[in-house]
Parts: C-alpha cells; structure tokens; sequence
C-alpha cells in the first residue's frame, strides 16, 4: 500500500477547511480532500475556495502545515445543474495544487450526463486535473462496469474510476474484476472499512453507513486485502471514513488518528 495517505472531506463531515487541514497535519496525513462543490445537503455548508477570504485561509494553511491539497468534490452530474458552474472551483483548486476531482453521476437523462460529463472532462483537462468517476450504488452509475462502460464512452484521457473500498464491497465487486482492469484506469482509492452485510439500495443503512457508520480499517467485514493488492499503485489513499459514534466519543482529532493508525497497521499487517 502507498504511504501516503489523505484526509477526505466525508471524515470529518462539516469541519472548516482549515480545521481539516491542521487535523490532517497533527495526525500525520499527507494530504487532504476538500468538499469545495458543495452537494447543498441539509446543514452542509458552503466550502466554496471563491466564497469571500476561503482561497486565502486555506492556501496559507497548507502552506503553514506542509499538507497537501490532492483532491476536490463534488462534481455531479445532475438535474438542473450546469458543470460550467464548477468553473472556478476547479481553477482555484488547481492553483492550490489539485491534481483530482471526484465526479459522480445523478442523472437518470443519458444523453444530458453524456453532454455535461464530455464538457466536464474538458473542464478539468483545462486545469491540468484528472476526473476520478466514482461509482455508487445508490447512483446512476451504481457499479464497476458501469463506470468503465461510462468511461469508454466518454473517451477523454483524464478520467479513471475511482474505487471506494465500501461501495465496490456492496456491489460485490470481486479481486478477480478489479485484476482485469488496466492499471491506468485508476485513480486513487477511498479507503475504509464497513460491515459486511449488504442492505438493499432502498434501505436506510444503504445511504446511513456510507454517510455515517463505516469503520476502521480492518475492523469491519471487507475483503479489504482482495481488493487492494488487486488495485496496482493509486496515486494515493483517501481515507473517507465517516463515522458519528466514533466521532462523538473520540472527538474529530482522535478519530482522524484512529483513521490512519489502522491503515497503517493494516498496510504493514497484510504487506500492501
């Protein structure tokens, strides 16, 4: 496994960029991911870097911490939304040195994704970023071969798929799958662990667990070890672990920690 490994966004759900950014460096993480495109849930704020002084706060704490800005999100493809909208984000993220964008798809319109997912490839390529595609199973693009299928449509150099260790668990995608795929088709990984105990899309642990209860590395039920030797040298790992319990007992700090001690230990376990 790669030893460089980032905070993402979801982990810790809500903070500050900046309080993202010196967690990230008391715990040791290289990097950070930074929700910028907000999804406009209820009581998610608005991390846009063009909002008022946010560019300047958050490029002098990376600068202050050595934490590197790897990643931003969310970049959907929606209904009602026009990617041009994502414009700024994606200069000001590349300025601060972003070299990805995570981009999902909600759209059940085909040939409306098609069109504003081309225009967001060419979007990012203008900035020198790489769309990473990840696949979700409460999505429209809800597994592998549906991201890889999407991908051979688009036809655009700058997207690879992006594998979230709990989504590819629950659509059972299998080390024999991931082996067969180039290994540059992929992008980084989103790292974790959850139960094993697949729910239904309609059920409400589908969409509660991806965004409130996965678990440590190595504590929960995903053949995480399958999956990751089978995913030839990602760029990075993201840890995107959200987990309320943990976080309400443990504080943000702790369970950031918590996050990459069990990769760690993970990494060296299983010699990934």
């Amino acid at each position: 496994m790669s030893k460089f490994f980032s905070l993402a966004y979801l982990t810790l759900p809500n903070t500050h960029p900046v309080d993202q950014i010196e967690i990230a460096a008391q715990c040791g993480y290289e990097g950070v991911g930074l929700r910028t495109i907000s999804q406009h849930l209820p009581g998610e704020p608005d991390y846009a870097l063009a909002n008022g002084r946010m560019f300047q706060m958050v490029r002098a704490a990376l600068e202050r911490t050595g934490v590197r800005l790897m990643d931003i999100e969310l970049a959907r493809v929606a209904d009602g939304v026009d990617v041009m909208s994502y414009e700024k984000e994606f200069a000001l993220g590349a300025e601060l040195g972003a070299k990805y964008a995570i981009a999902s798809v909600w759209s059940a319109d085909r040939d409306f994704s098609r069109v504003q997912f081309e225009k967001m490839c060419d979007l990012a390529d203008k900035y020198g970023m790489k769309l990473n595609l990840e696949f979700v199973p409460f999505s429209n693009i809800p597994g592998l071969t549906e991201a890889l299928a999407w991908m051979d449509l688009m036809d655009r150099p700058n997207v690879q798929v992006l594998v979230d260790t709990l989504h590819a668990h629950r659509v059972k995608v299998t080390p024999e799958q991931l082996r067969e795929v180039a290994a540059e088709r992929f992008g980084f990984v989103h790292l974790c662990d959850g139960p094993a105990f697949i729910p239904p899309v309609d059920h409400p642990d589908m969409v509660g667990v991806a965004r409130g209860g996965r678990l440590y590395v190595g504590e929960g039920g995903i053949d995480l070890a399958g999956m990751l030797k089978n995913i030839p040298d990602p760029p990075y790992y993201s840890i995107e672990l959200p987990n309320a319990a943990e976080v309400a007992i443990r504080g943000k700090l702790e369970h950031a920690r918590r996050c990459l001690e069990t990769a760690k230990t993970f990494s060296a376990a299983h010699q990934i």
